[in-house]
């Protein structure tokens, strides 16, 4: 089969999501946990996080110049679409990744990614709007461009004032619960999913648990029952998804494994700031736990992602 630069696929951004979820985890243990021995597997993560983003971002743009058309056909897809809005949270996350280590570099990223993501959301909601869709389209992938919102405030808050990140957080929670109800009826009263979109069950992690953590920035530490609210519901979805365990392990890969990995590296991060303000032992071990997970979840999909690559599975053209 024919491989070719124009089938470079947008949600390769994935990628660089969840080795960026597994970097900030770090950085949250190592600060957090007092876990110093995690220092330097931070850093070797920011680092190979970097250099990961600069390729991906990069041979994204090439492929914008020598193949627009291509481009343009991934962004009017009604499931690819949403996977555009990832490049912006990958500047987002990256951001966030910087944050412990560079401040300024932080800053970068996030007057980039920001403004670009409000772009994304407004861009992926028209095209809602305008075009038609059947129920059977939508997927937990349409959370990406809506909920990626929330992660704005996460540096946000050393950059611009508070009403300005309450805007973001209110846009990603109250359009998280739009979309979740609406994927729920899918799920319940339509087909199921397909196999190649099945991973995307674990993105219902990520909302709550990032609106955890942005909400924990925003009011500087704070946890209370509007946090816990948010934090309870990742959880609940997260034990929910493991009782389906069985329809996931006997899957094919598919680049839409790495939907696996930032949502978990968001509970990872969640409960690591509980444990910052609870400090016992549930909390604690739980981090641990979570870490560990994460970091063998993040380890085995880039393996089988470095398979497909070897056996020349990536960039060619992909079933509709």
């Amino acid at each position: 089969m024919k491989r070719s630069l124009e089938y470079f696929p947008v949600q390769l951004f994935a990628v660089i999501m969840g080795l960026s979820g597994l970097t900030i985890a770090f950085a949250k243990a190592w600060h957090f946990l007092y876990l110093d021995s995690f220092e330097n597997i931070y850093k070797t993560l920011l680092f190979l996080n970097t250099v990961l983003f600069f390729g991906v971002f990069i041979t994204y743009i090439i492929k914008w110049i020598k193949h627009p058309q291509a481009v343009q056909k991934e962004f009017n897809h009604p499931i690819k679409s949403s996977f555009a809005a990832a490049i912006s949270i990958s500047f987002l996350l990256v951001s966030i990744a910087y944050y412990d280590y560079a401040p300024s570099v932080s800053i970068v990223f996030w007057w980039i990614g920001a403004p670009l993501h409000l772009f994304f959301t407004y861009k992926v909601m028209k095209f809602w709007i305008e075009h038609k869709f059947e129920v059977g389209h939508i997927n937990p992938a349409w959370f990406i461009p809506i909920v990626g919102n929330v992660l704005i405030p996460v540096v946000g808050i050393d950059a611009q004032p508070e009403m300005v990140n309450i805007f973001f957080y209110a846009i990603g929670i109250f359009f998280w619960l739009v979309l979740f109800t609406i994927v729920i009826y899918r799920m319940i009263f339509h087909n199921p999913l397909g196999k190649r979109l099945l991973p995307t069950f674990f993105i219902l992690i990520a909302p709550p648990a990032v609106g955890f953590i942005s909400y924990f920035r925003i009011t500087f530490g704070l946890i209370d029952t509007d946090s816990l609210f948010l934090y309870f519901i990742a959880l609940f979805i997260f034990v929910l998804l493991l009782t389906m365990i069985k329809q996931f392990i006997k899957l094919q890969f598919f680049i839409s494994w790495w939907a696996y990995t930032f949502p978990m590296a968001a509970l990872t991060i969640a409960t690591i700031l509980m444990d910052s303000a609870y400090n016992n032992n549930l909390t604690y071990y739980g981090s641990i736990f979570l870490l560990s997970v994460t970091t063998l979840l993040v380890a085995f999909v880039a393996y089988k992602t470095f398979i497909a690559v070897k056996n020349q599975k990536i960039c060619i053209p992909e079933e509709e």
